[in-house]
This record gives structure tokens, C-alpha cells and sequence, in this order.
């Protein structure tokens, strides 16, 4: 009797974790980051990451970095990267850490909101049709 329960119970607790396991894979699998608007970004707080798509309007390059904006139908935000940054014109959906640079002048402060890209992600059909810049 003693010898059927010290081997039931390993069993059982190995069951459980397994279970608890594929539960969590799975809610993390089937998650989607969710895409903001580029007006959201500056409700947003330095720091946070956030996913956006936007049509890349201008490049901007650097000695070690590029720059390129991207603009929506709310706004636009300029993104750097240590990458080769997307061609003017093209719509890209990335996953960026939200900077502010402060540049304090003449008792006015004229920073700004900007993003560092982390990663660029493959644009989703339905995110393209919403994002479209009317010219």
C-alpha cells in the first residue's frame, strides 16, 4: 500500500506541471502584440515597448545608426536602428522601446517622443489596410 502511493503521487505531480506547462506555452503562443497608433505612443510612457505599422516617409543617416520616420493616419514618430532601415515608401510593422530625448531651451522644452527599433516584424495584411496614408 505504502509503495503504490510513493509512486502515484510522482506521477500526479508530473501530470500536473506537464499541464500547467502546455497551458502556459500555449497562452503565450496564441498571444499577438497588440498595434497602437502612432498618436498612442506619445500617451505612452519612455520606456514601454509598443507595436506599430507605418509607411516610412524619410531616412535619416547616421555614423553607427539610421534613422527613418514613420507616419500613420494619427501622426508620425521617427524610429532609430542599428539596422539598414526600410525604403522610403514601404510599410513596416515593428516592435520598438519608446525613448524621450528632453532638450530644454530658452525656458521652453522642445524634445520629443521617438522610438529605438527591437525588432521589425513582417507587416499583418489587416494592420496595411488601416494604416494606408491617403496621398
Amino acid at each position: 500500500m505504502l509503495l503504490c502511493n510513493l509512486k502515484i503521487k510522482p506521477v500526479k505531480t508530473q501530470l500536473w506541471s506537464i499541464g500547467l506547462l502546455a497551458i502556459l506555452l500555449g497562452s503565450l503562443i496564441g498571444c499577438k502584440p497588440s498595434l497602437i497608433s502612432i498618436d498612442g505612443v506619445f500617451q505612452k510612457k519612455a520606456g514601454k515597448t509598443v507595436y506599430l505599422t507605418g509607411k516610412v516617409t524619410h531616412l535619416a543617416p547616421f555614423v553607427d545608426l539610421s534613422a527613418y520616420q514613420i507616419e500613420d493616419q494619427t501622426g508620425n514618430v521617427w524610429v532609430v536602428t542599428p539596422e539598414t532601415p526600410p525604403q522610403v515608401g514601404k510599410m513596416v510593422t515593428i516592435k520598438g522601446k519608446i525613448e524621450y530625448q528632453s532638450l530644454p531651451f530658452d525656458q521652453q522644452e522642445l524634445g520629443g517622443f521617438y522610438l529605438v527599433e527591437l525588432q521589425q516584424l513582417e507587416t499583418p495584411i489587416n494592420s496595411h489596410e488601416k494604416s494606408v496614408i491617403s496621398q
